[in-house]
């Protein structure tokens, strides 16, 4: 009896354990995840974790690479004392399996934004950006590439 008791708890504490690790983040998940942490960082104005998103080997269209993206975060949290930020996810594709391209419609306002029913009566700033991540490690994604243009309200329907 004994050693059931034993085994009993072994296999209780077995499976708390296999429960606790969890299975690992789809990569879409880890995409969506991935947006969340930029838009917190965005709206707690934390101009290294939004760096950290940002590859090494970043390049642009415009000719701005990492170091222009980094001094263009600096600045834009610097000229806003409140940000608050809404997304919505239009596409994530993934070509190959450590490189996913993501459509992300952004609303930037100077107070809090819950829905887009509210961004009708509200002065934000609404832009796409049309992103390239690459992962790095595991779960780690950045952006290589971006680009970025004035969207409208109807662009987040």
């Amino acid at each position: 009896m004994r050693g059931l008791i034993i085994n009993g708890w072994w296999a209780a504490l077995w499976l708390a354990l296999a429960a606790c690790s969890g299975q690992p983040e789809s990569p879409e998940v880890e995409i969506r995840t991935f947006v969340a942490k930029a838009q917190t960082a965005a709206e707690e104005r934390n101009a290294r974790d939004l760096r950290a998103l940002i590859a090494e080997d970043y390049v642009d269209a415009k000719g701005n690479d990492h170091k222009a993206i980094e001094n263009l975060i600096r600045l834009h949290v610097f000229r806003n004392q409140s940000i608050h930020v809404l997304t919505r996810i239009r596409a994530i594709e993934f070509p190959e399996p450590e490189r996913a391209l993501v459509i992300v419609m952004a609303a930037l306002a100077g107070r809090p934004v819950a829905s887009v029913d509210e961004l009708a009566g509200l002065n934000a700033n609404v832009y796409r950006f049309d992103l390239e991540l690459i992962r790095r490690g595991k779960d780690d994604w950045q952006v290589r590439h971006a680009t970025w243009e004035p969207a409208q309200l109807t662009d987040f329907w």
